[in-house]
């Protein structure tokens, strides 16, 4: 059963935790029932009589997200909400207690008074590639843990060992970049953006899965919209005559660092990234700035080589 066929909107806050979620919406609590496929049918039927509903929920650690994809299935309106936000919003109203049953209150009214952006249906083919690219990261940071051991390690039995882990990571690494190609292969819609993107001076085939798995939104918002998606836009810090630096803040971190690492080789190889790195440095700013304002400008055109690329199906993308 999805939504009902009644009009009246309803705001409905759901607190999530590893084994329960607190439902409630904006003037009454309605109760608890447990985080598994059991407590999903419980709650499925507790909403079947409350009306239009507008579901939100906080991004918990991954601990949402088997929530996130039943509600989408069974056909709500649902929002992932970023926690940082929430709590804002919380101070701004002068709510300073926090349980569980008041967080889910919150949430309900922070979907009312917001109206925040509706979480789309995740595409089953990028939800793979999100987590391989995911276990490809841990892998990696495990296999670098391991090579950072090894160079202090004078212990000739250890040294072994730790050898083993690092060929037995090696070997998962591997099989995980078999993964990821076979995942992109599987979607035209994704194999075609990969092509797209790796065109692209800096852009080897990592950084595009990064991208597609973790910025699904390429190509389909406006180029200040995706900066700030990615944690990239400058913000502004002005008060009278005070003027101060701007910042970036906030994003997807993963897209960003992939970004960051593309711009390092992008401005050593590309002529127009590498003219416009240099003029940065001359005019007084930081390395990291100008690295960070690389980062922006190659993540702009490569949505607007996206965004060309679904408009015009078939044909090459302009600039590309």
């Amino acid at each position: 059963m999805g939504v009902t066929n009644m009009t009246q909107p309803v705001y409905l806050g759901i607190d999530i935790s590893k084994r329960t979620l607190d439902i409630a919406t904006v003037d009454r609590y309605i109760g608890q029932v447990d985080n598994d496929d059991a407590g999903y049918e419980q709650l499925l039927k507790q909403l079947a009589s409350l009306g239009q509903l507008h579901i939100g929920i906080e991004a918990s650690g991954g601990y949402e997200r088997p929530l996130l994809k039943y509600l989408l299935t069974a056909g709500f309106h649902v929002y992932r909400l970023e926690p940082a936000r929430v709590r804002h919003f919380a101070k701004s109203i002068n709510w300073h207690a926090k349980t569980d049953k008041i967080d889910a209150q919150l949430i309900a009214r922070f979907v009312q008074t917001t109206g925040p952006r509706p979480t789309s249906k995740p595409d089953k083919n990028a939800e793979k590639l999100r987590v391989l690219r995911d276990r490809r990261k841990q892998i990696v940071e495990d296999r670098v843990r391991e090579q950072n051991r090894l160079e202090s390690c004078d212990d000739a039995s250890i040294r072994r060992m730790i050898n083993q882990s690092i060929a037995r990571l090696q070997k998962f690494e591997s099989q995980l970049d078999a993964q990821l190609t076979r995942c992109l292969n599987k979607s035209p819609k994704l194999k075609a953006k990969a092509a797209v993107l790796t065109q692209v001076i800096g852009v080897a085939d990592q950084t595009a899965a990064t991208l597609l798995a973790h910025l699904p939104e390429l190509g389909t918002v406006n180029r200040q919209q995706i900066a700030s998606l990615a944690g990239l836009a400058p913000y502004a810090h002005d008060s009278g005559r005070y003027q101060g630096k701007r910042r970036i803040r906030g994003g997807r971190a993963a897209v960003r660092t992939a970004l960051y690492m593309a711009c390092l080789c992008a401005v050593q190889h590309d002529a127009v990234m590498r003219t416009f790195y240099q003029r940065l440095i001359a005019a007084g700013k930081l390395r990291k700035v100008a690295l960070t304002a690389c980062a922006r400008k190659l993540l702009v055109h490569l949505n607007t080589l996206c965004a060309q690329a679904q408009a015009l199906p078939g044909k090459k993308a302009a600039g590309a």
